[in-house]
């Protein structure tokens, strides 16, 4: 016993709670998702056929039927793993909100990891429980970034933050797995004319994250009132016609006219007050996003540059970028200085 004890202390010395917590976790996800995988008890209600579907790699047999796609996904995880390892580590200070010791680096890695164990699951299963879980993760994750920006300007706690990003999330998610139970545990008919509801508040979030960031910076420009309701909203709309497809092409419309109403809004207001010592990480994070928008739409089925058998995915690409793009956000997080803040990193 004394023996046991010894070893999970040498563990945990190293390593830290956060992250052993994270990688029990992550490993007991997976573990399940191979035991279901084993019963073949997954939901009966699959979204594949045998071949080529939707992001382009071929099926393979066995546990996990888009190998490529499936396992690019662990960047997620390790990026998670990663950040859990750091704030372990660190030294507690009242930089900002993730350098405290608190909850909110555990959150946005936990977010992190999500994304990761959901998009696992939906390659590697191609069901729509999977598909649940893929956006679940996403949407988690997105939220994160609003939430805390939002925290910034209003003056949040770090409780009340957490709290409203765990009661957003199931908000967002129950209405999501009402709009689809039909197909992911076979019970109920859906709610299917909402069917643009998981891209429209993806993109929503985007676009008001870029909202706020922008305000921050312009804060220290000389630029007039109506110059920066501008800026703040060409550069969420841009983006917006550059990436956004849904079925419902009046969404773009919608989604590019909340997009002027927030600028108006958060222009009114005045920023909190931020030092930023650099700016690259969120410029990488945003460029590498930015890439993996551009080139997803490559790495479907449909596209010429599909290519059913390489190791070689679009798609599996896409998740590294988007997994690099977190690890930068997080060192921009990171790296601000609030006000009232009294040392130095």
């Amino acid at each position: 016993m004394r023996g046991i004890d010894l070893e999970e202390k040498l563990f945990l010395n190293r390593f830290g709670r956060r992250f052993t917590t994270g990688l029990i976790v992550s490993m007991s996800f997976l573990l399940v998702y191979t035991i279901i995988g084993l019963l073949d008890a997954w939901p009966s209600g699959v979204t594949y056929e045998e071949g080529v579907y939707g992001w382009c790699e071929s099926f393979s047999s066995g546990l996990i039927l888009e190998p490529v796609n499936t396992l690019t996904n662990l960047a997620f995880v390790v990026v998670g793993l990663a950040i859990l390892d750091r704030t372990d580590q660190q030294k507690n200070s009242d930089l900002n909100g993730f350098t405290k010791g608190g909850v909110i680096p555990v959150v946005y890695a936990s977010a992190v990891i999500a994304i990761g164990l959901g998009s696992f699951a939906m390659h590697g299963t191609r069901t729509y429980l999977g598909s649940f879980l893929d956006w679940g993760g996403m949407l988690i994750f997105i939220l994160f970034p609003v939430l805390y920006r939002l925290r910034e300007y209003i003056g949040w706690s770090d409780e009340i933050f957490v709290r409203n990003h765990i009661l957003l999330s199931i908000m967002i998610l129950a209405i999501e797995f009402y709009r689809n139970s039909d197909d992911i545990i076979g019970i109920g008919e859906g709610l299917r004319r909402f069917g643009f509801f998981t891209d429209f508040v993806w993109a929503e979030c985007i676009g008001l994250w870029m909202i706020f960031e922008l305000r921050i910076y312009l804060e220290r420009t000389s630029y007039g009132s109506g110059e920066r309701v501008f800026i703040l909203s060409a550069a969420p709309i841009t983006l917006a016609l550059l990436t956004f497809s849904s079925s419902f092409p009046w969404t773009l419309v919608a989604l590019c006219a909340t997009f002027v109403i927030f600028s108006i809004l958060v222009n009114e207001v005045t920023p909190p007050s931020i030092y930023r010592p650099t700016q690259k990480w969120f410029v990488m994070g945003t460029s590498s996003f930015i890439i993996g928008m551009l080139i997803w739409p490559f790495g479907k089925a449909d596209s010429e540059f599909c290519v059913p058998d390489s190791i070689f995915q679009i798609h599996g690409l896409w998740h590294i970028l988007c997994a690099f793009a977190t690890w930068c956000f997080y060192l921009h997080f990171v790296s601000e200085r609030t006000r009232g803040s009294t040392e130095s990193e």
